[in-house]
Formats: C-alpha cells, structure tokens, sequence
C-alpha cells in the first residue's frame, strides 16, 4: 500500500509537472513576441517567396550619454549636468566586415530554417532602378540621436553580399543638408524594390541592426537635485532601431523591430577612464564656480572601452543569431 500510495503521489506530480510545462511554452513565445513591436502587420501578411534587398550593422563606437536634474521648485538646471563620453576602440574595419557577412549568412539560415524560400539576389541587383544608385562609401559614419539627450557615433557597414551599402529609410536618423540626397536616393531604391516585388512575387527584405557596447544607469529629471550616470561595457543590440522591414507590391510596408535589447553576457570590453588631468581640474573649478552661483554642479567624464581580441566579433556573432531567430519566427507567424 505504501508503494501504490508512492506511485500514485508520483504520478500526480508528473501530470501537475507536465501541465505547468505546456502553460510554460506558450508562456515563453508570449514573452518573445512582446519582445517584437510589429508595424502594418497586414503588409506582412503572404510573405514567403523572399529576397535580401539589403543587409547592414551600424556599429556604435562613440556614445554621449547626458542627463539632468531640474531642482524642482529650486528652478531650472540648479540640480546640474551629468555628462558621460565613452569610445569603443580595439576593432579594425575587417573585424566589423566579417561580422556583417556571417550575420548576413545567419539572418539567410534563419529565414529558411523558418520555412522561407529565399531567392537569388543577382536579378534583383541587376535591375536598371536600382543599379544606377551608386549607394554609399562603406563603411560610413554618422552621429545619430538615440535618445531625449544622447548621441552617438555610428559606424555602418553593408554585408558584401547586399553591397554596395545603401541606407534605406529609416535606417539612420541624420538631419541637414547632407541627409536630403540620401533620403531621396534611399526612397528611389525602396520604389524600386516594391516594383521587383510586384513583378517576380518576392518580397524584399531590408534588415539593419545596431550593436552597441555599453549600457547606462542615469539618475536625474526635473524633481532630482542632483543627477549622475554610470556607463559599463555591455553587447547588445539595440531596441528601437534594430529591425526587419518587408518591402511588398505596391508600396506595402511592413516592419518588425526589436523592442528590448538584445544582450549576450561576457567580458567584451576592457574600461578605462580617459579624462585628462586638466579636464578633471577645470571641472572642479567650474563646479566650485557653479555652487557658489547656487545654479548647481556638473559631472563629465569620458571612458574607453577597448574590445578583447576575438571577444567582440563572436559576441556580435551571438547576439545577431538570437535577434534573426527571433525576427524570422515572428516573421513566420505573421504569414
């Protein structure tokens, strides 16, 4: 009696084990699709014969991150200024390419392993519309806001199975006059890419993600007295700008971007302040000044994070394969 009362006992617990894991799984895929902020889902609606229109990375290398305090009833800017600079070193512009290219192979990978037919690229590139734009000197540069007081220098890079590099719209937020002919060369190729689309039944895929190499805890806003940022090496890709637009007949658009970043834990970065002697004395002065003049104090400081050997490139490797993975399924979902 005491082994069937055992048994017994056991056998509801494996039932009770087994329901709490079929709750589980579609738990999970819950979590992964609120992790995807999907944009005109009905355009993404029969994709399933596909071509990459373009593939690119824009890698952060310098960042600004600011915050402040307002002082609440004390008036306007009396809590002060945090400022952090920080500068990703370590790389060369081989290690960004061969990057780019092996997760262009892995977002391919991906797409098919979800059950899409990826077609040849060549006849899409051949195309007079979209041949004629020349596309931009890779890898290029920009400073873009990524965020209410931040900045950042960007570095973009086109895998060489989608070159030459052309930003797509949307890819970059960039302002001035040198943005215009971009923009305009950008919605040519995009025109162009639904016109393909139409004609050969593929949609046209355009995936950019952007790979950052630190994270920031800020303190301040307009009820703090004071404010302060702390900034650690950290790879990840970024929400918000990382994405998978599909390009339909007819101008039919639909996007899926990551809403929460992409991380992959390790030691990537070795951190090293990198502010002067002099910069450090000329804010204490400015600091004294400040508080005397009662409209607060302010913190800037600057930071080198130098990517490890090796390190960085696999890392980036990591966290694009588990981004594809994620976009590819619920771009799978979405047909």
């Amino acid at each position: 009696m005491r082994f069937g009362a055992f048994f017994m006992i056991l056998h509801k617990f494996t039932a009770a084990f087994a329901a709490l894991l079929l709750v589980a799984v579609p738990a999970q895929a819950e979590r992964e699709a609120e992790a995807i902020k999907v944009n005109s889902a009905k355009n993404l609606q029969g994709t399933q014969r596909v071509v990459i229109g373009q593939f690119s990375i824009g890698f952060i290398i310098e960042r600004k991150d600011s915050t402040k305090a307002g002082g609440g009833l004390m008036g306007s800017g009396f809590g002060g200024r945090s400022t952090v600079r920080s500068t990703l070193g370590g790389y060369t512009p081989e290690d960004l390419q061969t990057a780019t290219n092996s997760a262009y192979d892995d977002f391919v990978a991906k797409l098919t392993a979800a059950g899409f037919e990826v077609v040849d690229r060549a006849p899409l590139a051949a195309e007079p519309a979209v041949s004629r734009e020349a596309g931009e000197a890779a890898p290029r540069e920009f400073t873009t806001v990524t965020g209410r007081d931040d900045k950042a220098k960007v570095m973009v890079v086109g895998a060489s199975q989608t070159a030459p590099l052309r930003i797509m719209p949307g890819d970059v937020m960039v302002g001035g006059f040198g943005a215009i002919g971009m923009n305009m060369a950008a919605g040519r190729v995009q025109t162009a890419f639904s016109n393909y689309a139409k004609a050969n039944n593929a949609r046209v895929i355009n995936v950019i993600y952007y790979i950052d190499f630190a994270n920031s805890e800020e303190y301040g806003g307009w009820f703090r007295s004071s404010s302060s940022i702390k900034v650690n090496g950290s790879l990840a890709l970024m929400p918000d700008y990382s994405k998978v637009t599909v390009i339909g007949p007819d101008y039919k658009i639909g996007s899926l971007v990551l809403k929460d970043p992409v991380a992959v834990g390790g030691d990537f970065f070795d951190k090293e302040d990198t502010m002067s002697g002099t910069e450090k004395a000329t804010n204490r002065v400015a600091n004294v000044i400040g508080f005397l003049g009662g409209v607060g104090t302010n913190s800037s400081k600057k930071f080198s994070f130098t990517a490890r050997p090796g390190a960085y490139v696999a890392g980036v490797a990591q966290a694009t394969s588990e981004a594809s993975t994620l976009l590819a399924q619920k771009l799978a979902t979405m047909r």
